[in-house]
């Protein structure tokens, strides 16, 4: 076997992993959410998490260790206008646990918040097509 490049950690390393932040997420009396931010960190929207907001927020394949979300709706009225370039992930309580870029698309792409758009417009609907972390 070549030497790796890079560090690659075991498949149950990483389910461990997703699952203990999963837990994390999922913590408090609900599921968690996803708030969006324009570089100057002003809020543009906020995206609960899980089904009707109830755990769990998502679910970690046990074969591969993949973290998917489930997201409860698009937010239905943007807080502010502007450009989205990262998002948070909190819970309940709102402490974040994790930031992560956003991208535009149709389609997940692992690694990043994917919204059906990036230019949001005060009192929008707002839609996360997907969040992916880890494997």
């Amino acid at each position: 076997m070549p030497a790796p490049s890079q560090y690659v950690y075991a498949t149950p390393a990483v389910v461990a992993a997703n699952t203990s932040f999963l837990d994390l997420v999922d913590a408090g009396a609900n599921a968690g959410k996803i708030e969006l931010y324009a570089e100057d960190d002003t809020l543009l929207a906020e995206v609960l998490l899980g089904t009707a907001n109830a755990k769990p927020s998502g679910v970690v394949d046990s074969g591969t260790g993949t973290l998917t979300f489930t997201i409860d709706g698009p937010d239905t009225s943007a807080n502010n206008s502007g450009t989205c370039t990262y998002g948070v992930i909190t819970d309940t309580a709102g402490t974040i646990l994790l930031s992560i870029p956003t991208v535009a698309g149709a389609a997940p792409v692992q690694g990043y918040l994917v919204l059906n758009s990036t230019s949001i417009v005060a009192g929008s609907q707002v839609t996360v097509v997907s969040a992916v972390i880890g494997a």
